[in-house]
């Protein structure tokens, strides 16, 4: 796994605010695999990754991009222990906006 992709999912999981026990319970895996991915010693499915970007409000491609930061959704929660329902909540949303935001480009696209 590259480790563009390791570095971001770190800097934007953090950024969010999320554990990565909180993380792990989103993705419905063991803390200690989120744990190992960030320092490079496992791996995560491609499944598992494009949920995480969902979350983090950034197209699955953008992970691997240096600059992934400068698009994004950025949620912002006032509590500090969010659960894995209001996780889900803002991956849901934050699809629905990425969708949005890609139907505007090929909009611009055809009408251009």
């Amino acid at each position: 796994m590259n480790s563009v992709v390791r570095t971001n999912f770190k800097s934007l999981r953090r950024n969010l605010g999320i554990t990565q026990e909180a993380m792990a319970s989103f993705l419905q895996v063991e803390q200690s695999s989120i744990s190992k991915f960030e320092s490079g010693e496992r791996t995560l499915n491609v499944s598992n990754l494009e949920k995480a970007c969902l979350l983090f409000g950034i197209p699955y491609a953008n992970l691997s991009q240096k600059d992934c930061h400068n698009y994004k959704l950025t949620p912002s929660f006032r509590k500090t222990d969010i659960s894995s329902e209001s996780l889900h909540a803002v991956s849901e949303i934050n699809q629905i906006a990425l969708n949005i935001i890609e139907m505007k480009k090929l909009m611009e696209k055809s009408n251009g």
